[in-house]
């Protein structure tokens, strides 16, 4: 033991050796920044969470946070990004992103087995106008200039498969869910939006396909609207006989000044809006004379037989004509 007050003289420290940075798989590109290479060359990622018991713990979790003050204009921050890329021999099915889930659960109330979810919180932050949000932005751009494209562009395509053949009576598969509101009273300006640019056209805003049965096609019975369930332009007209390939021949519509029924384009029956009629002819099907001249009747009200033409000159007062040939 020193004695009391002396000096003792440590033993320099010894440098530790550092740790071994873990292996990275052959071929692996672990930061691509700057090189010109299309994503991550090479490298090959695969999770598997199966605990034995419940686990919260997410199997991949990406937080980012963009601090305050440190945003660019035209600059975009990204959680994650799957870049993928084909070339014209590769035989296809390549999926950037795929969300794939077995699920077995017992349905219940709070049920949330979901595929793939992006939800987006739009949050006030003191200062102004919050930013344009998405909670799902899918873009297909077409640069091909092909003159008539064989292959399709989607933006978004859902497919719901119904394997089991057995009478689904509740509905409950859905192919496209619109929910908006959120809370009583809150007010929602589009359901569904359709806008196109200037010049450009969409050949079907909404079209049914295929050789299968549909119960309804559009319903807006169980629907309360403030305005009508189907609102038309001036100019605008609804086909009546359509065939697949989008042609049709009987229309009923607006023209701007009368209610329309028209047949090759060329109009057939119109009602103003003072009541007056046009017809091509009138025929009436059911001749209904009266018994009496005294029989009930409303004003204008007219009816024929073989011998007589009758009409309601005042309320239960008839009149008729006699027709003859010549």
């Amino acid at each position: 033991m020193a004695p009391q007050g002396s000096a003792i003289a440590e033993m320099p420290a010894q440098p530790q050796t550092p740790a071994a940075a873990p292996a990275w798989p052959p071929n692996f590109s672990r930061n691509v920044q700057g090189t010109g290479l299309p994503g991550i060359d090479g490298g090959h990622v695969f999770l598997w969470n199966r605990p034995q018991g419940f686990d919260p713990v997410s199997t991949l979790r990406v937080d980012r946070h963009v601090p305050e003050g440190s945003g660019e204009a035209t600059h975009t921050y990204k959680a994650i990004w799957a870049l993928g890329s084909s070339g014209p021999n590769n035989a296809g099915y390549e999926w950037t992103i795929t969300g794939e889930l077995h699920n077995r659960a017992l349905a219940s109330t709070g049920a949330q087995n979901v595929a793939v979810n992006g939800t987006i919180f739009k949050e006030a932050n003191g200062l102004g106008p919050v930013g344009p949000s998405w909670a799902g932005n899918f873009n297909c751009v077409d640069t091909t200039d092909e003159p008539d494209p064989v292959a399709s562009c989607i933006g978004a395509e859902v497919d719901v498969s119904a394997q089991s053949p057995t009478t689904d009576r509740n509905r409950q598969r859905v192919g496209l869910q619109i929910s908006t509101g959120g809370v009583p009273g809150a007010h929602t300006g589009y359901g569904i939006l359709m806008g196109n640019l200037t010049g450009s056209v969409t050949d079907r805003g909404f079209s049914f396909q295929g050789e299968g049965t549909y119960g309804i096609g559009i319903d807006a019975a169980a629907g309360r609207f403030t305005g009508p369930a189907i609102l038309l332009g001036s100019g605008q007209s609804i086909g009546l006989d359509g065939n697949r390939d989008g042609g049709f021949s009987r229309s009923l519509g607006f023209d701007g000044r009368d209610l329309v029924y028209g047949l090759g384009g060329a109009p057939v029956f119109r009602v103003s809006d003072t009541g007056q009629v046009e017809a091509a002819s009138v025929r009436e099907a059911m001749p209904r004379p009266p018994q009496s001249s005294s029989a009930p009747c409303n004003p204008g009200e007219h009816a024929w037989d073989a011998a007589y033409e009758y009409r309601c000159v005042a309320p239960n007062r008839w009149k008729r004509a006699t027709l003859s040939d010549w």
